[in-house]
């Protein structure tokens, strides 16, 4: 299916406002009463917590693909599959050792206007641990259980997308459990950032012609 350009930006920023903006609310919901529930509560919410978290480093990739590629039309990258480990250890591997912002929205063709977030991408020091919380959730949903302990631990056990086993940890730390919702709230906002400085382009560039 083609898109024109009129087309293109409805989807678009529809796509940002709210497949891109979802995890963060469920986050946020999430980090609202996460630490008056009770423990098996606590540990449930975590898990949705996890998943909100995976999903939204995957749409981040599925941004970073479709805008550093423009091998395909970017509306048709969006709508694939949400990208796999490979494509978010590619992303990882693009920004490390990078040190000036600029070379990143050199990279993804777009301009100033996000440059706050790629300072933030650039300084975030925890891409490597979510490769491994993208394969559990490669095949599917995970299944989670609660691992005993102190703190309580909270195990995803899933299947990456060649059917071996994978599993995350996520403790049940007050520290961990933020550091999770800010995580998923700096994926949401670099993803919606960089697509829609992209989006303001087009629209732009559709305008003076």
């Amino acid at each position: 299916m083609s898109f024109d350009l009129g087309d293109e930006l409805t989807f678009l920023r529809a796509y940002e406002s709210t497949t891109l903006t979802k995890p963060q609310v469920v986050a946020d919901n999430v980090l609202t009463g996460i630490f008056l529930a009770d423990t098996a509560h606590r540990a449930a919410l975590a898990s949705l917590l996890l998943q909100e978290a995976v999903e939204a480093a995957r749409r981040l990739s599925a941004v970073w693909q479709a805008l550093s590629s423009r091998s395909a039309p970017v509306v048709d990258v969006l709508r694939a599959p949400l990208p796999d480990v490979t494509r978010w250890e590619a992303l990882a591997a693009a920004v490390e050792g990078v040190e000036d912002p600029a070379e990143v929205l050199r990279v993804l063709g777009i301009d100033d206007s996000a440059r706050e977030s790629a300072e933030e991408m650039l300084e975030f020091a925890g891409l490597s641990w979510f490769s491994n919380a993208i394969r559990t959730f490669e095949a599917g949903p995970a299944a989670f259980t609660l691992e005993p302990g102190v703190p309580l631990t909270v195990v995803a056990t899933g299947h990456d997308r060649s059917g071996a086993r994978a599993e995350t940890r996520v403790l049940l730390e007050d520290d961990r459990v933020i550091a999770l919702g800010d995580a998923t709230g700096d994926f949401v906002t670099w993803s919606r950032d960089f697509l829609g400085a992209y989006m303001d382009a087009r629209e732009s560039a559709g305008q003076s012609r």
